[in-house]
């Protein structure tokens, strides 16, 4: 069992919605100024200016680069990204609003937001980049079998139609087949894991399908015979064998159950009414989690979004924390999800069990989102079962499993979650900066590489304010057990810059700042 031999290891040897506010340049690795507020003397110094409405950033779910020229929707309201991927919409109304991604390159996108007076509401979206889909263009009166990877499209001759039920102009039209994989990230799946508006459902995999006609309209409708292959993506030990059809429902910002699918070696297998996103999924009996925010001062948080994260299922959902700081946060009952507020920024992350996971729990010690920090998020696989995060740097920190730190005492970093069995996600939180250089590196703790860490695929999510970046494993891992993501170097003056490292290495990576000491910045 892992943990055995712990000593000898440790003598050899981080949805999503941000409320912030300001504004910057994004896509550089140096990122003084980037994060939005006021800081205090000591803390970082980043500038900007105080916003209103909904600002936010758009990134590609593989690499973390920016996206331009996404539009964005919401409210009646229509704007584009910037060339960093930024957007604003600072008039949008208080209250419930479906905000919506779309761009051609991507799978679109869409989440739900609460815009709330006096307190700044940021979105950071992933979104899928398409998928190779072969062929890419048919005739539908003819029908075709599409097909991208497992994933597949089966439509009979004549089946497809238009938005206003006209037949597709006359000559082959464009199709795209995405599968989204909510095994390595449950948001990367449109809109909130809610049907019919009120009943929470979990998902074995997704699958987004556009087609456009020879004229350039949106064929939308289906009239005939059209089946899909949705390819099995979910942290569940045993997908079930019969599953229910989920398709978006892009004004609710929800889904509806719209027929079934079974489990057809690593695929569900159904029949669809309309072309646009697909899930496979099951509904469940929920547990509400109150959960409450606070800052490193203890002051309660109120308008933070708190959303729950399925460890060993698929899926989530999401809450707005109250005046007192308390939001009320659906989860599976009887299983294990993670816990995280975001707005103003990422919070700590907690474990709820299984045996924990009652009807009406309350989470306790609150959740601690700090002025100032980072979150790091590792997710993986079902192999290797055992990834490690690891944090090195000034005042002989290194924060593991074995030494799991803490948040409100020196190093003032955390590892949140240690998982030991597939998938993760495993969190490390630094709630104060220190000056110096500091390394995050992955371990194979398993020790096995079929798959290793690059075909697992490992992804490493990093958000540090506004600012997201996602790293994943570059050529040449070979036997090496230990995978260098990235180094951050806090200046006397609190200045933060990143440095990707995407190497890898047979021996643990020496600590950057060796015995130096630094102060900390927060």
């Amino acid at each position: 069992m892992k943990k055995v031999g712990m000593t000898l290891l440790s003598a050899c040897c981080v949805a999503m919605l941000l409320s912030c506010g300001g504004g910057g340049s994004e896509g550089d690795p140096n990122l003084t100024g980037k994060p939005f507020g006021r800081r205090a003397t000591g803390q970082p110094t980043f500038t900007g200016s105080t916003v209103t409405g909904l600002i936010g950033i758009v990134v590609d779910s593989s690499t973390g680069t920016p996206i331009a020229n996404v539009a964005v929707a919401a409210a009646g309201l229509n704007t584009v990204t910037d060339a960093n991927g930024n957007f604003a919409m600072p008039t949008i109304p208080n209250g419930a609003s479906v905000v919506s991604f779309n761009i051609a390159s991507h799978a679109p996108q869409s989440r739900t937001v609460v815009i709330t007076s006096g307190i700044e509401t940021s979105v950071i979206m992933l979104m899928t980049p398409n998928a190779a889909t072969t062929p890419s263009t048919f005739d539908p009166a003819a029908g075709a079998i599409i097909v991208s990877g497992t994933a597949q499209l089966n439509a009979a001759a004549g089946a497809l139609r238009l938005s206003d039920g006209s037949l597709p102009a006359a000559g082959n039209a464009t199709v795209i087949l995405t599968p989204l994989s909510p095994a390595l990230d449950a948001y990367l799946e449109p809109g909130e894991y809610v049907a019919g508006g009120s009943t929470p459902f979990e998902t074995f995999g997704g699958l987004d399908i556009r087609i456009t006609d020879f004229a350039g309209g949106a064929v939308t409708n289906v009239t005939g015979s059209v089946t899909i292959d949705i390819p099995v993506s979910t942290r569940a030990a045993v997908p079930p064998a019969n599953v229910t059809l989920f398709r978006f429902d892009p004004i609710s910002g929800g889904y509806v159950a719209d027929g079934t699918a079974t489990l057809v070696g690593s695929v569900y297998r159904g029949t669809i009414t309309s072309i646009g996103p697909w899930v496979a999924g099951q509904t469940y009996s929920p547990s509400t989690i109150n959960v409450c925010v606070e800052n490193q001062d203890g002051v309660r948080i109120s308008g933070a979004r708190v959303q729950s994260d399925g460890i060993n299922y698929s899926g989530g959902g999401a809450a707005v924390t109250d005046a007192t700081g308390v939001a009320q946060v659906p989860m599976k009952l009887g299983a294990q999800a993670v816990m995280t507020a975001t707005s103003p920024r990422s919070s700590n992350s907690a474990t709820i069990s299984a045996a924990n996971s009652a009807s009406d729990f309350v989470l306790t010690p609150c959740l601690v989102m700090p002025t100032s920090g980072l979150t790091i998020r590792l997710t993986w696989g079902s192999s290797p079962s055992d990834l490690d995060s690891h944090l090195v740097g000034p005042n002989s920190t290194h924060v593991f499993f074995a030494s799991r730190g803490s948040l409100s005492a020196q190093p003032f970093a955390a590892l949140d979650i240690d998982d030991v069995t597939s998938f993760g996600p495993e969190v490390i939180t630094v709630a104060r900066l220190p000056v110096g250089t500091s390394e995050y590196f992955v371990h194979n703790f398993s020790n096995t590489f079929a798959p290793g860490i690059t075909a697992s695929p490992a992804r490493v999510e990093m958000r540090f304010g506004s600012q997201i970046r996602i790293f994943a494993p570059t050529a040449g891992e070979a036997a090496n057990r230990y995978w260098r993501v990235f180094q951050f170097s806090v200046a006397a003056d609190c200045s933060v810059t990143f440095t990707p490292l995407l190497q890898w290495s047979s021996t643990e990576p020496a600590n950057p700042a060796g015995t130096s000491t630094g102060a900390y910045c927060g």
